[in-house]
């Protein structure tokens, strides 16, 4: 049983520790959150008190970006595994220090993009990878929002609402990112145009990326009355399959409901610190994910 400790006990944070009970793998140690309340795990006062403690192998990281650097460095210098919330990091300079650390300590790593693992992210990948979409593959992902930060958000509007490390782009379009870059290989900016809000955040992004296998193009607005709409859609020669609602897919092979991934991840968690394959997704491929997003935020 791997002893963890949680960083933020935020929506996130809270969602996962959830998970990490109902895997017989792991026990939550302790969490440090300052500004958490009403929670049955012990607190630890600071983040140091919370990787020093023995019983603790893994640190769940679920804080803004911005904090994600120096808390990965205390847990890469105390030796032990990490298991870090998307995107990486709020700039591509801090998230190669991420992976500077993790790889010079030699410790397991990973970061909480749910597609690595979800049913409808992995079917596609499988269409894809046997040519059942045919070729000439191109992908399209809609993206709109009747607010930003959406509703159940509104909790955390200090980072998510501010240009420095929030925004539906790197809260949203990342995950999309780093799907289309396990489906496709790695990517590159080819247009884009940004308009943003008072807040200074994106109000509305449109993206082209070349991907070795195929074309990307990003329509993201906040726009319309739906609280949250996401479509990704995959076209070959021969047949489409469309991924919404995060987790459905359709396609004329059959469909498949949306399920989340939570379970699925910190599952591939247990693999990953047993020194066993895994399917989660790598430091370096987040990092690339940090690389292109900023280059949107760039433009």
């Amino acid at each position: 049983m791997y002893g963890i400790g949680i960083v933020g006990l935020g929506t996130m944070g809270r969602r996962l520790a959830e998970s990490f009970k109902a895997n017989p793998a792991f026990r939550i140690v302790a969490a440090h959150d300052p500004a958490a309340s009403e929670t049955t795990i012990p607190m630890a006062s600071s983040v140091d008190e919370l990787v020093g403690n023995p019983l603790v192998q893994c640190v769940y990281v679920a804080t803004p970006p911005l904090t994600h650097e120096a808390i990965v460095r205390v847990v890469a210098g105390a030796g032990k595994a990490v298991f870090c919330e998307k995107p990486l990091a709020a700039t591509p300079e801090s998230a190669r220090a991420c992976v500077d650390a993790v790889a010079q300590a030699g410790i397991p790593a990973a970061v909480n993009f749910p597609f690595a693992t979800a049913p409808a992210a992995l079917r596609l990948k499988e269409l894809v990878e046997t040519g059942a979409l045919g070729d000439n593959l191109s992908a399209h992902l809609t993206l709109r929002f009747r607010q930003w930060p959406r509703g159940w958000q509104q909790g955390a509007t200090t980072w998510l609402a501010g240009p420095e490390q929030g925004g539906f782009t790197r809260e949203v379009v990342s995950h999309f990112m780093f799907l289309a870059q396990r489906l496709f290989g790695s990517g590159q900016l080819t247009e884009c145009s940004v308009e943003r809000g008072e807040t200074g955040t994106e109000t509305r992004v449109h993206a082209v990326l070349r991907f070795p296998a195929a074309t990307l193009t990003i329509d993201g607005a906040v726009a319309g009355t739906e609280e949250e709409f996401n479509r990704f859609e995959v076209k070959g020669s021969k047949s489409a399959a469309v991924m919404s609602e995060w987790y459905r897919l359709t396609h004329e092979s059959g469909d498949i409901a949306p399920v989340r991934a939570d379970a699925g991840q910190i599952a591939e968690l247990a693999k990953l610190l047993e020194g066993r394959a895994h399917r989660l997704a790598t430091f370096e491929e987040a990092a690339d994910v940090v690389r292109l997003i900023e280059e949107i935020l760039a433009s």
